[in-house]
């Protein structure tokens, strides 16, 4: 049971936050049969109480259906952020649990006030409820457990208060279900969260540079596709650094392997919220940097590159310098086309070093704008 408090990776909750959002047909179902049992219960007993609760349940059922309805979309967003899906579970949890309380009271009062034949009504309905909680809401099953234990145990202590031991062997009942249920729940929740950091761990693998943590070429495509989508202009960077090979030369590799690792960091450290750097291979980098307003901002991007990257490193004891070139497009003159955007970038670079090091715009296939460092 402890194991459902351990922390998440944020991409297995925010996958786990997802699938309570998918249980729109259970939440009307359940709805429908609150409904029908307690309106046939209080038309038998005229219980005041009674009224109330259903009047209730019945609107905490309507606001689980209308959250279900109105963030399921915000919910499948593939860009949804850590912070947002702990939101979405609030938003979830309170009218689920809201339910899950009034039902239990609605049930525990039916118990000790209607006839026999509502209370097996009663005990059915709880079964089912149970076994949807443990089926729909078990990835998340602070909620689950939560809800069942709200539910059910009123019904209990009302069953064991009876007096009548028949009464008593239903609360059992009751109880090996709940406990059943819980734990069911419980080891579904383990397998399932581990499944997802499985296959989290080997994609990310799959998509990430092992040298310096950065995206390799498959996540360039796959996360240039979805800024793509957005058709907001965007610039795209190439660049390698001036002077790398001698530092491997002389240092050798494993100094070679630090360069990189410390580029990288501060790279990484330069780029806003929606922007991201790949490592292509040995010392090449793209740089995809969404959301620009003109030319200027990446003119802007690529010259903070090209003085971070200048700078001096310290490493192993020994200060080294290296530099940085850099070759540019925009989608605004060349398209969304990733490969284009990328041969146009990398041959603004090619000219850059040629004339020794720079940075360079790639605007036709016959006209650059260049600039060499000063």
């Amino acid at each position: 049971m402890n194991r459902i408090h351990d922390s998440l990776p944020e991409s297995t909750h925010i996958e786990l936050v997802r699938s309570l959002f998918s249980t729109r047909f259970n939440t009307l179902i359940m709805g429908f049969c609150f409904v029908a049992t307690g309106l046939t219960v209080v038309v038998e007993t005229h219980d005041r109480m009674l009224d109330v609760l259903i009047v209730a349940g019945t609107t905490a059922a309507i606001w689980r259906y209308l959250v279900l309805v109105l963030y399921r979309r915000e919910s499948l967003d593939e860009n949804l952020r850590f912070a947002r899906a702990r939101e979405l579970e609030r938003i979830f949890a309170i009218p689920y649990l809201l339910f899950a309380a009034i039902f239990g009271a609605f049930s525990a009062r039916a118990f000790i006030v209607a006839t026999p034949e509502a209370r097996t009504l009663i005990v059915a309905l709880l079964v089912g409820y149970s076994a949807g909680v443990a089926a729909g809401i078990s990835y998340r099953p602070r909620i689950g457990l939560t809800a069942m234990l709200a539910a059910v145990i009123p019904t209990i202590v009302a069953a064991l208060l009876t007096g009548n031991p028949s009464y008593w062997a239903v609360a059992a009942v009751l109880a090996i279900f709940l406990g059943g249920g819980m734990h069911s729940m419980v080891s579904r929740y383990r397998y399932v969260a581990d499944g997802i950091n499985m296959r989290n761990l080997y994609e990310g693998l799959a998509r990430s540079d092992a040298l310096t943590g950065l995206g390799n070429r498959l996540a360039l495509g796959e996360k240039f596709a979805a800024v793509a989508a957005k058709k907001l202009m965007t610039a795209v960077h190439c660049l390698d650094l001036d002077r790398f090979k001698p530092v491997n030369d002389r240092y050798g590799h494993p100094t070679g392997d630090a360069l990189l690792k410390t580029v990288s960091q501060r790279l990484s450290g330069l780029l806003r919220m929606g922007d991201f750097a790949v490592r292509t291979g040995g010392d090449e980098f793209v740089v995809i940097q969404s959301g620009i307003a003109d030319l200027a901002e990446a003119e802007l991007l690529a010259q903070r590159i090209r003085n971070a990257l200048g700078a001096p490193y310290k490493l192993d004891g020994r200060t080294i310098q290296v530099g940085a070139s850099v070759g540019y497009t925009l989608t605004s003159e060349q398209g969304y086309g990733l490969e284009h955007l990328v041969s146009c970038a990398d041959q603004a670079l090619l000219d850059a070093k040629g004339l020794g090091g720079g940075i360079a715009v790639f605007r036709e296939p016959t006209v650059l704008d260049f600039r060499r460092a000063g």
